[in-house]
């Protein structure tokens, strides 16, 4: 149906050591939000991080269903990156209605197995995008579009210290990319300033 979601995982995968994809197929199971330090050094699943009255605070007045974990999160190791993913999709009359927001957390085992904003970026220009640098949201950030022109997926990533990435997405028919930011700007800060 959507490509998109895969296209996402691509990015992380290529920014990622070359065993981390063929390990990503183990789920950690779904949990309550723990405080964001907390989740992280648990390696929490993304709809754990993700608030669903975040995301309609953002995008209102769309309202959303619960929160999807996605498909190949994977726990992580000593040595592997934890993965995760949940996506929140509205209510409408239509498929072309319809407005996606999601989240992939990427955290690292260890400082040196971090990605980094330029290995990142990199990343995104050898999938053919132009990375747009943003401030005032994490450590460092930039966001890039995905998408196409009549169905756009503007991709926030955020990174936090040297182990955490996160990527915040908004996609949907026609959608503006400056309104899209705007919203995915805002989920981020209200997930990263969780105590």
């Amino acid at each position: 149906m959507h490509l998109r979601p895969m296209a996402l995982r691509l990015l992380v995968v290529v920014c990622t050591v070359p065993t981390f994809a063929a390990a990503a197929n183990a789920g950690p199971p779904r949990r309550t939000a723990p405080p964001i330090d907390a989740a992280h050094a648990q390696g929490a699943s993304a709809c754990a991080l993700l608030l669903k009255a975040d995301v309609e605070a953002a995008f209102a007045p769309r309202v959303f269903g619960d929160g999807a974990t996605g498909v190949g999160a994977f726990a992580g190791t000593a040595k592997l990156a934890s993965s995760s993913s949940c996506t929140f999709t509205s209510r409408g009359g239509s498929v072309r209605d319809l407005l996606t927001v999601g989240l992939v957390v990427r955290r690292a085992p260890t400082d040196q197995a971090g990605v980094t904003l330029a290995t990142a970026k990199g990343g995104a220009v050898k999938l053919k995008m132009t990375p747009v640098d943003v401030t005032g949201v994490g450590d460092a950030a930039y966001w890039v579009d995905m998408g196409s022109s009549k169905r756009p997926n503007i991709q926030l990533n955020v990174f936090k210290g040297k182990r955490l990435w996160f990527i915040f997405s908004a996609t949907a028919a026609g959608l503006n990319a400056e309104t899209a930011l705007a919203g995915l700007t805002r989920v981020a800060k209200a997930t990263l300033a969780r105590p």
